[in-house]
């Protein structure tokens, strides 16, 4: 009884030092006060000067928004598909020792300092601009350029969330869609596909956070491209506090992640995963 007692107290400290900071934000973003101490009374206003543009910052916010989600969506779709053809080609391997190796270097990037692989990065694009004269004065081309950057980045954790559902696949339905007539383009699209399907969402999402979130890469590859991470350290500059719009930003920002996980790991979607 002790014991269950204390677990739940320690799960519910962590969850308090977890979710605190964002109740906090997410409360002061209905005050028209750019401090986190001060109360200045309720308001929608925050909200109105955002959506309706008049805020002081409304033309680099929505500018930020788009880049963000842009090259987040652009890099969601390409390292999705990347790593769920990675993570069929390394199911695939019967060699223990050569799958081990793959598999492996496929966790290097995760483990390997976010800093470390943004160096790389700008070297490999610094060697490329020297054979191909390639420059960073339209929006597309710095855009592309740091949706693979962000791809790079992206790619093993969708191999890492795909590759377990893989595992747990039955592959005598892939055979036996193949002796029914299938081809095996069909079978993998048909059969393989929709059985780990859960996986692909759930890497392609991840994806698509991890571009969102990363500031690192972002920051040392590209200088005339702002998304929302390099606007903020743009803005936080030395101690004044940030605008009031940026926190009800952020706030819709995460009722929208909210609400997309709520809908994922709802008890009907997940009954009908599980029959």
């Amino acid at each position: 009884m002790v014991r269950k007692i204390v677990v739940r107290l320690f799960i519910g400290i962590v969850l308090v030092l977890l979710y605190l900071p964002i109740v906090w934000m997410i409360v002061f973003s209905f005050s028209d006060t750019p401090s986190f101490s001060n109360w200045n009374g309720f308001t929608f206003q925050n909200y109105i000067d955002l959506f309706t543009g008049q805020s002081s910052n409304a033309s680099r916010i929505q500018e930020a928004v788009v880049n963000t989600l842009f090259v987040g969506a652009c890099t969601s779709l390409l390292s999705t598909l990347l790593g769920t053809l990675g993570a069929i080609g390394l199911h695939a391997i019967h060699n223990k020792r050569i799958k081990a190796v793959y598999s492996t270097s496929n966790q290097i990037p995760m483990i390997n300092s976010e800093i470390v692989t943004a160096i790389a990065l700008a070297l490999l694009f610094n060697l490329i601009a020297t054979v191909i004269p390639i420059s960073e004065g339209t929006w597309i081309e710095t855009a592309i350029k740091l949706i693979l950057a962000h791809t790079t980045f992206c790619t093993p954790y969708v191999l890492l969330n795909v590759l377990p559902r893989l595992q747990k696949s039955d592959y005598k339905i892939y055979e036996a869609a193949l002796d029914l007539g299938c081809t095996p383009a069909k079978a993998m699209w048909k059969v393989v596909i929709p059985d780990i399907l859960p996986g692909i969402v759930v890497g392609a999402l991840l994806a698509f956070t991890l571009s969102i979130d990363d500031f690192v890469i972002t920051k040392v590859n590209v200088t005339s491209f702002e998304t929302l991470s390099t606007m903020l350290y743009g803005l936080k500059s030395g101690k004044h506090p940030l605008p009031a719009d940026i926190k009800s930003l952020f706030s819709i920002i995460f009722f929208i992640v909210f609400a997309a996980i709520m809908i994922m790991y709802s008890p009907k979607r997940q009954a009908k995963q599980n029959k």
